[in-house]
């Protein structure tokens, strides 16, 4: 009995179903494949943004680290140019991913603040994009959302404090009167669903910050009282998460008026007291110095989109 066979019409079938199907898949893989090296660059670009950031506050080595994107490379040093190229660590992305916007960033030693911010633009082939936007706050993925039914919160983060005299300040901060300690860095709740969280008043003579939360504003102290001779000079960076800044106030009501800290002059006297922010932003940077009089202001914060680059 013969095997039955194909004909030429039927061969001619077959080979115009596989021509269509290979027509089809060819491209869609192409494209899988494209998406998938973007994707695989974005997550190499934020593991080597975190690895430089963790060994910075860990201090390793004694030096700050930094990532250059365009070189795919963590760094030793303040900068790329200046780095000590036997601790280079590189990373290899395909050749077809181009890399614009921020370029190279440098953590901070102890804090991790980077010098640089800005959007991180990586860009494949077909014109597909990744976005990582490096803030104050350390490191953002994607556009920036926030649920106004869910959490938000503040930190203090201490990037510089002295003493003189009988100075004491340390960092940490007291919150409300009985005035919970939170760490250098550690998140303090402003609002979880939708219960927000309030203070009846706060510590007066905290060692480090101390802080009252309100409705929508929350107020920070560094209280003086010192003994003639006595300073206290802290730089101090206030995080907030899932909420802008609307504006900042001097607690001109109070008895810790803060001198002058809208006028862009800072130094380490009485009067070098100064406060920097964006309307819409994420963080207030406040420069205090006290002596026998404290310093006050008040954060008005909200809930609603904020501009994702800070």
């Amino acid at each position: 009995m013969k095997r039955p066979s194909f004909n030429l019409p039927e061969l001619l079938i077959v080979l115009a179903v596989v021509v269509t199907i290979s027509a089809i898949s060819i491209p869609m893989y192409r494209e899988y494949m494209i998406r998938n090296d973007l994707n695989l660059a974005e997550q190499q670009t934020i593991q080597m943004l975190n690895s430089a950031q963790a060994r910075s506050r860990a201090g390793l080595e004694n030096s700050s680290w930094g990532v250059s994107i365009t070189e795919k490379t963590i760094y030793k040093g303040s900068n790329f140019a200046g780095r000590d190229p036997d601790y280079d660590e590189i990373y290899s992305f395909v050749p077809t991913i181009t890399v614009s916007g921020l370029t190279e960033t440098t953590f901070s030693r102890l804090y991790g603040i980077p010098n640089h911010k800005g959007i991180i633009i990586l860009t494949a082939i077909n014109g597909d994009t990744r976005e990582i936007a490096v803030t104050d706050d350390g490191l953002l993925t994607g556009p920036s959302t926030i649920d106004l039914n869910g959490n938000a919160r503040m930190k203090i983060v201490f990037e510089n404090i002295q003493n003189q005299g009988s100075g004491s300040a340390e960092a940490a901060t007291y919150v409300g009167l009985d005035g919970k300690r939170y760490e250098d860095g550690e998140w303090i709740p402003l609002k979880s669903g939708s219960t927000i969280y309030t203070d009846q008043g706060l510590i007066i003579g905290a060692l480090g910050l101390a802080v009252e939360r309100k409705q929508n504003y929350v107020r920070v102290l560094a209280h003086g009282g010192l003994d003639p001779g006595g300073k206290e000079i802290v730089d101090a960076r206030i995080v907030f998460e899932n909420a802008v800044i609307d504006r900042v106030e001097n607690d001109e009501g109070s008895e810790n008026v803060t001198e002058n800290p809208f006028d862009g002059n800072v130094n380490s006297g009485v009067g070098g007291d100064e406060v920097t922010y964006t309307p819409g932003g994420n963080s207030v940077f406040f420069q205090t110095r006290c002596t026998n009089y404290g310093d006050s202001i008040l954060i008005y914060w909200q809930q609603a989109a904020p501009r994702w680059l800070r």
